[in-house]
C-alpha cells in the first residue's frame, strides 16, 4: 500500500511565526529521501510555498490555492489550474460592488503569477500585499479595472476584512452556484479570508488528483481551519493539530500536538520508524 500525505501550512506545519522549524525541515527531508510521498495542501500559491521551502527536497506536487491548482515543485512548472468564467466574475465582481469594496484577482498563465487590485481597503490587506511583495517578490499590480477577457481569466480571488465586514458578501456569494466560497479566520491577525475559486474544486479535489498522479492508495491528511474540514473528513485518516479550532476537531478522525511543536512532522517521523508509513 502506497499512502499520500498531505499537510496544510499556516498553523499546522508551520509553527506561530509562520515558518517551518529547523526540526520539521530535518525531519521532512529524511523522509523525502526514503520517498515517502509528503506534500502540501495549503491556500498559499507557488510564489510563496516555493521560497518558504527553500531548505526542503520537495519532489511531489502541491495543492496550491485550496486545490485551484496543482504544482510540480521540482521541474517549477503548473500542471493544473481552473480558471473561472468570464460571466462568473463578472457576477461575483457585481456582488463586491454592492458593498462597495472589490477583491484582489489572480491570473495564472505559463506557471506565472500575476495579483490585481484596485484598492486596498484596510491595514490587514496592505500587510497582507507587503509582505508578500518584500519576502516573496509577488507580482501585485493596482488598476483601475481588471484586466478580463476570454484570454485572461482568473483562477482566484480573495478579500481579507474583519468578520463583520466579509460575512455579509459572503452569504450573498453563496448564491452563485458556479464558484466555490471559502470563509475562515486568518491565523495571524484575527481577521477573515474570503476565498473564491471554480465550483467543485477545493483541497480535496486537489488531493485527488495528486493521488491518482502518484498511484497512492490512502489519504492522510493534516490541517487546523475551516477550509480543510472537506479534506480532513474525506481522508482515510485526517489528523487536526491541537490547536485546530473545535469544528475542525470535530470532523477529524484524531488529534495531535501543536503546529508550534513540530506536530506534523513528528508524526511522520513516529510513523515512519513504527514502519507503518504505507500502512
Amino acid at each position: 500500500m502506497k499512502t499520500l500525505y498531505l499537510t496544510d501550512l499556516d498553523g499546522t506545519l508551520l509553527n506561530d511565526s509562520g515558518v517551518i522549524s529547523e526540526k520539521s525541515v530535518k525531519i521532512l527531508n529524511e523522509l523525502l529521501a526514503e520517498d515517502v510521498c509528503f506534500t502540501v495542501s495549503t491556500a498559499r500559491t507557488y510564489a510563496t510555498v516555493i521560497p518558504m521551502f527553500k531548505d526542503v527536497h520537495l519532489k511531489f506536487p502541491l495543492v496550491l490555492m485550496n486545490g485551484v491548482c496543482i504544482y510540480d515543485p521540482v521541474k517549477r512548472k503548473t500542471l493544473s489550474c481552473c480558471s473561472v468564467s468570464l460571466s462568473v466574475i463578472q457576477k461575483v465582481l457585481s456582488v463586491f460592488r454592492e458593498f462597495n469594496v472589490m477583491p484582489m484577482v489572480y491570473f495564472e498563465k505559463n506557471s506565472k503569477l500575476r495579483v490585481e487590485y484596485i484598492s486596498l481597503y484596510n491595514k490587514a490587506q496592505s500587510d497582507y500585499v507587503n509582505s508578500r511583495i518584500n519576502f516573496y517578490n509577488k507580482n501585485f499590480v493596482q488598476v483601475e479595472n481588471f484586466s478580463l477577457s476570454e484570454t485572461s481569466l482568473p483562477v482566484y480571488a480573495v478579500y481579507l476584512d474583519k468578520k463583520e465586514r466579509v460575512e455579509p458578501i459572503f452569504e450573498k456569494l453563496k448564491g452563485i452556484r458556479e464558484i466555490s466560497c471559502n470563509f475562515y479566520p486568518d491565523n495571524y491577525t484575527g481577521n477573515y479570508f474570503l476565498e473564491l475559486f471554480c465550483a467543485g474544486i477545493s483541497k480535496l479535489s486537489g488531493a485527488m488528483k495528486v493521488k491518482e498522479t502518484l498511484g497512492c492508495d490512502k489519504i492522510v491528511a493534516f490541517g487546523d481551519n475551516l477550509n480543510d474540514i472537506p479534506l480532513l473528513k474525506a481522508a482515510d485518516e485526517g489528523y487536526a493539530v491541537s490547536n485546530a479550532c473545535d469544528e475542525v476537531k470535530r470532523h477529524a478522525s484524531g488529534v495531535i500536538g501543536k503546529n508550534s511543536e513540530d506536530a506534523v512532522a513528528l508524526f511522520l517521523q513516529k510513523r515512519f520508524s513504527d514502519g507503518f508509513i504505507n500502512q
